[in-house]
């Protein structure tokens, strides 16, 4: 039997930020929302033992909807093991089909620990856009809420809707929309210098992060926890850095988050970079995810001239000697 249970008693009390205990259960460390059907959810184990998925569901707040339905959730199952990962992609694999049955890139199928929601009349979980909340929640805990207790919320529930006909589109880092009707970081249709973060964007989860968000916030700002970085970038799925593991943590293509400094930002496509650890490689995307320039540096410090580049923002993958990476942002005026 369908479910359907109002969610506005969780709104009414539970407006702030509130976190578990660190690195104590799962989180969703990585958000994918790609072109067409490029679509895929990271969870992490931050503990010292596997964790049984099999109690746990996902469940999508589709544009605003603050009420629970069965269509938008999934029950999960197998296992994680200590430290590791489960990354879920959107079951598109056929590459015959067109339209709203295009296939996932083959990149990102590579990356899938487990398929979900093949047929969207059926399960319309994983297919998320920029606009949806998206929650990872316990089924035994399930004292309060009869769906599942809240491990982790990424963005804000119940916000996603239309304003006076108007569409909410992303969640972005600044507080001030463009319109007093509009809530708290959002970009709404029309918000032209509105930069989303959660459309059409990979986001990876701050390796300082060590426990979900249990509670709804009231304002979703995702740079708090978040490192965004451009649209169908799947390289860093299938692992995840978080202090959780400890000091001795030692897996490839760990992400270090204030090492790189970039100014002037915003700049004409001429700034330095400087940072304390030398620098193996810069790589600069565009907000589509496309590399645009690449250098080794084997240095402290870089000076970069691209004058050429578009006036947008942009995205700085560096890679250092110590095996560290890192991801930052910056805007060409």
């Amino acid at each position: 039997m369908k479910k359907t249970l109002l969610f506005t008693l969780l709104l009414a009390c539970c407006g702030f930020f509130a976190q578990a205990q660190d690195c104590s259960d799962l989180f969703i460390s990585e958000y994918i929302e790609g072109s067409n059907n490029n679509k895929a959810l990271e969870i992490y184990n931050p503990t010292e033992e596997a964790i049984d998925l099999s109690d746990y569901r996902i469940i999508r707040w589709s544009n605003g909807n603050a009420t629970y339905s069965d269509l938008y959730a999934l029950d999960l199952s197998g296992t994680i093991e200590s430290y590791g990962t489960y990354v879920m992609v959107l079951d598109k694999r056929d590459c015959t089909q067109t339209g709203q049955d295009t296939c996932v890139f083959e990149g990102l199928m590579e990356k899938a620990d487990a398929f979900y929601s093949p047929v969207y009349d059926n399960n319309r979980t994983l297919y998320h856009n920029g606009n949806d909340a998206i929650s990872l929640n316990k089924i035994s805990d399930d004292s309060t809420i009869p769906y599942g207790a809240f491990v982790d919320i990424f963005a804000q529930i119940g916000i996603g809707a239309d304003v006076d006909g108007v569409r909410m589109r992303a969640w972005t880092d600044n507080p001030v929309p463009s319109n007093p009707a509009y809530p708290p970081y959002t970009c709404f249709a029309g918000d032209f210098d509105c930069t989303w973060w959660t459309a059409n964007h990979t986001m990876i989860r701050k390796p300082s992060v060590k426990s979900g968000v249990s509670q709804n916030p009231n304002g979703f700002n995702p740079a708090e926890q978040w490192d965004t970085l451009g649209i169908n970038v799947f390289t860093e799925l299938g692992s995840h850095t978080c202090e959780c593991a400890g000091v001795g943590f030692n897996e490839d293509n760990r992400i270090v988050d204030a090492r790189l400094e970039l100014f002037p930002n915003p700049n004409r496509g001429q700034f330095q970079v400087t940072s304390p650890v030398v620098i193996n490689t810069i790589e600069i995307y565009n907000i589509s995810g496309q590399l645009v320039h690449g250098t080794p540096v084997f240095s402290t410090e870089q000076k970069v001239n691209l004058e050429n580049l578009p006036t947008g923002t942009y995205f700085v993958k560096t890679s250092y000697q110590d095996g560290m990476q890192s991801y930052d942002k910056f805007i060409v005026e």
